[in-house]
């Protein structure tokens, strides 16, 4: 009987600073290299999470070892980058892959169902919303192929029980090929980096600070945001409530068209873009509320990580994501999607009766170390990846 470690590869587009890449990151840093052996596969070697993988992980990238086709039809792209990852799959005699992100899936799919290597995929948000907000071309064949990638696997994992749902109708699968595997939180980097001096844009004394941290593109409803705010600065000016700038972190297609919208509301001089940051959370336990004003989500990290810090949440219902667990768990405040007028409304509450949020803080930070730890999220995870090696193959 061998006693080799399990070879996994762990396979993402790049280690851009998003939730799904800083996952994958924590398992590179964190499975028992006892049992197992990581490895990295790209498609772009980029990202600023690249300069924290371990130095033991060796690492693949399609696009440094690929040029763009001087000719090039409709699937070429794909079909290289499923060849380059099977060879990959058999020069490092892989035993498990593992994915996140439905574009990864597209491609360890077919890679691994034609060398009989097993797989454990990851769904991270809704795909009734994600996939056709991504998708303009092919989604038919895209939605096909992942729903024979999804079939074939040996686990799919799910961050919540709304996305598995969703999953399971939308791929029409069986509810219980997908397991719910909570999302982790480094409770214990989230302290470190709160303590820190902020060195980015300085909140402004004497002023009630509002933050949103997320990816900037339509599904986060941060235009909602912005006019709700609006709103809400109208009321500060005629000193009916206390003055208050927002914070905006995150970067994305709709930064410029978000600025826009905050200079025609009238509110530019208090709304801050910052961008993206690989550690927020010294603004973050500068903040007096959280707002997360998506229209879908799956589970968003900056939702643990507020409430891990201690700062009171407003979310919008979501199916899924902030909706689907303070629905559950009242730990913090829900109003409809996409209603600027409510999310104004809320925000005024959180400043004219502070006691009633802030009487969460500490549930909502005790819930965040009882059910999102990484520890047992990285034990959990790397059981399912030897249970795949132990699955019995057909064919």
């Amino acid at each position: 009987m061998s006693d080799r470690r399990t070879r996994v590869l762990l396979c993402s587009s790049s280690m851009d600073g998003g939730g799904s890449e800083r996952q994958l990151l924590y398992l590179l840093q964190g499975l028992d290299r006892s049992r197992f052996e990581p490895i990295l596969y790209l498609l772009y070697e980029s990202g600023v999470l690249l300069s924290e993988v371990p130095s033991d992980v060796k690492r693949y990238s399609f696009w440094t070892d690929k040029s763009y086709p001087r000719w090039n039809w409709p699937g070429r792209i794909h079909r290289m980058q499923v060849q380059h990852l099977e060879n990959v799959l058999r020069q490092e005699n892989i035993d498990v892959t593992y994915d996140r992100l439905f574009h990864m899936t597209l491609i360890t799919g077919p890679a691994t169902q034609h060398l009989g290597i097993p797989r454990v995929s990851t769904i991270v948000s809704p795909p009734q919303f994600d996939l056709a907000r991504s998708e303009k071309r092919w989604r038919t064949w895209k939605k096909f192929k992942l729903r024979n990638a999804y079939a074939s696997a040996d686990s799919v994992l799910t961050v919540g029980a709304g996305t598995a749902e969703n999953a399971s109708r939308y791929y029409r699968l069986p509810r219980d090929l997908f397991q719910v595997m909570l999302s982790p939180i480094d409770i214990e980097r989230v302290d470190r980096e709160s303590q820190v001096s902020w060195t980015g844009i300085v909140p402004r004394p004497n002023r009630k600070h509002i933050v949103s941290i997320g990816r900037l593109s339509d599904e986060k409803g941060h235009r909602y945001l912005i006019q709700a705010f609006a709103k809400y600065t109208q009321l500060a000016n005629q000193d009916r409530v206390p003055a208050a700038d927002l914070h905006i972190v995150g970067d994305g297609v709709l930064r410029r068209e978000l600025q826009s919208i905050a200079a025609n509301c009238g509110v530019a001089d208090s709304t801050f873009f910052h961008g993206q940051v690989s550690s927020p959370f010294a603004l973050l336990k500068q903040c007096d509320l959280l707002v997360l004003p998506s229209l879908y989500e799956g589970m968003p990290n900056a939702l643990l990580e507020a409430m891990a810090c201690r700062v009171p949440i407003l979310a919008t219902n979501t199916a899924q994501g902030a909706g689907e667990l303070l629905r559950a768990n009242p730990l913090g405040t829900l109003v409809s999607k996409a209603n600027s007028e409510e999310l104004a409304q809320a925000i005024r509450d959180r400043f004219e009766r502070p006691a009633m949020w802030l009487s969460r803080i500490e549930a909502a930070r005790d819930y965040v170390e009882s059910h999102h730890s990484m520890q047992a999220w990285i034990d959990k995870l790397g059981e399912t990846l030897e249970q795949a090696t132990k699955k019995p193959r057909i064919g």
